[in-house]
């Protein structure tokens, strides 16, 4: 929003008390003064005089040109502004967000909202659009797309609009957002191709209820407590049902990248090279995690979710949960609807929290699935109009707003206070609050699409591996990798 600011100074009104007060010393008391009534004026150089008078009217400054357009430019601009997630009715939320926009913004910035999710694959018919040279103004999209249309000129990098003095963001507003992901979210460590509007959180699904049954009363805060209480939950499991070769009541495994890329995140290690374009899935971290993973299968403690990749995999996950088939499963906080655990024989249903993953020192982590403002190349004067809808976009309040439309959470810490009301209504969506802090984004990298199918073919083969073949196969699927890089940049 521009800002005027009004500068006024007392200054001027002591000038002229000043030189009343000279004046006044010449006239004795108790005499009559003689002296002319122009006496004053007369006094007083003409040029003071004027300065007088200028510095006795308040100056208006406006803010500079930002990237030396004028702010009339903007007067009468009309964006397009594509987009896809509304919890309630197609639209509802996001419509009545940029309304208040047009309403309110001070430049003359029109933005006509389109709201892309009414297909059955949103990011395809976009791509197509694409394809058909027709491209918006500026977009909130999945992250995941972002590197390939920065790389294919589509999108701008928006340091230029971030840094700008004028329309850009204070330290103070960098560090709101949440480090994990703000930091994260560059290409090869500089390019911003978009800023985090919102995100979801992959995360683990905890029994708190079953758990204390087992005498836990907290949650696993590391591997080893995490492969403690799932055996306390399989063997429990194997009790209930006279089963002693059951596989089920542990941690339900899902091989699905996100997944895999929060177990990495908490082990410490890292997937792709700082700088580099190579990913790194044969490291000492890496190779960790997985030789963990195998000791879960041997000791009877975690089992792969059956039908993995088919998309009704998550279905059956909560399916699994929800009747007490496993005291942990791995999915996204996008889906916590879907956690409705039956009741037990006590009469009350089972009680849950979302946690992260832990990693052997307890470190803990969770991987961020980021929706991102994103501007298209255009005109110099649309594009500044875009930077500025996307700078209210991510604003606390509206991130608050939009929050309580999708069930979504915020990528500003100061944006969880203005949703104290809505966490009271929601306890469990309020859980994730505290795990934002963890949060870290996925690769921006336009491979990442392709290699993470990769990741989770070679991690659900992996769990059935012997612990001496995990090396071999972790260097399979770094060069597998690196021939996927090479073939989307062909």
């Amino acid at each position: 929003m521009k800002l005027i600011h009004k500068n006024t100074t007392l200054f001027p009104q002591l000038i002229i008390l000043a030189v009343i007060a000279t004046a006044c010393e010449f006239t004795v008391a108790g005499q009559p003064d003689n002296s002319p009534k122009s006496s004053l004026i007369n006094t007083i150089h003409p040029a003071t005089l004027t300065a007088i008078s200028a510095m006795e009217k308040p100056s208006v400054t406006p803010e500079p040109d930002p990237m030396g357009i004028p702010w009339s430019d903007l007067d009468g601009i009309n964006l397009e502004f594509w987009y896809v997630w509304d919890l309630d009715e197609p639209g509802e939320g996001m419509n009545a967000i940029v309304d208040k926009f047009n309403s309110e913004n001070e430049w003359g910035i029109w933005v006509e909202v389109v709201d892309q999710g009414l297909t059955l694959d949103p990011i395809d018919s976009i791509e197509t659009a694409f394809e058909d040279e027709v491209v918006p103004h500026v977009m909130i999209s999945d992250a995941i797309s972002l590197a390939g249309w920065f790389e294919d000129g589509l999108i701008r990098d928006l340091n230029r609009f971030m840094e700008n003095p004028v329309v850009g963001f204070s330290q103070k507003e960098e560090r709101a957002f949440y480090p994990g992901i703000y930091e994260s979210f560059t290409i090869n460590g500089g390019v911003r191709p978009g800023i985090p509007f919102t995100q979801t959180i992959q995360v683990l699904y905890y029994n708190s209820t079953w758990g204390e049954e087992l005498g836990y009363f907290s949650p696993p805060g590391s591997t080893d407590e995490l492969g403690e209480q799932a055996c306390a939950a399989a063997a429990a499991y194997r009790l209930r049902t006279d089963d002693s070769e059951a596989l089920e009541g542990g941690m339900l495994i899902n091989p699905d990248a996100a997944n895999i890329t929060s177990w990495i995140y908490a082990y410490n290690g890292i997937i792709l090279e700082p700088g580099e374009e190579n990913y790194l899935f044969s490291s000492r971290e890496v190779k960790d995690l997985s030789l963990d993973w195998i000791r879960l299968r041997q000791d009877g403690c975690g089992y792969m979710i059956p039908g993995y990749p088919n998309p009704t995999v998550k279905e059956i996950e909560f399916e699994r949960f929800n009747q007490r088939d496993a005291l942990i499963m791995m999915n996204s906080s996008q889906n916590i609807d879907q956690v409705q655990i039956y009741d037990r024989q006590t009469g009350r249903p089972d009680d849950w929290i979302m946690i992260p993953f832990p990693g052997p020192d307890g470190s803990l982590a969770v991987t961020a699935n980021i929706q991102s403002g994103l501007i298209f190349r255009s005109s110099p004067e649309e594009e500044l109009a875009a930077w500025l809808f996307l700078k209210y976009l991510t604003s606390p309040e509206v991130q608050a707003e939009w929050v309580q439309y999708s069930g979504y959470y915020p990528t500003r810490k100061d944006t969880s206070i203005l949703l104290r009301d809505y966490g009271v209504e929601h306890p469990h969506w309020a859980q994730g609050l505290d795990l934002l802090v963890y949060g870290k984004a996925d690769p921006l990298h336009s491979s990442w699409d392709i290699v993470r199918q990769a990741v989770g073919d070679a991690f659900k083969d992996l769990f059935d591996k012997k612990p001496y073949e995990v090396s071999s196969l972790l260097r399979v699927l770094d060069q597998t990798a690196a021939e996927l890089v090479v073939y989307t940049q062909e």
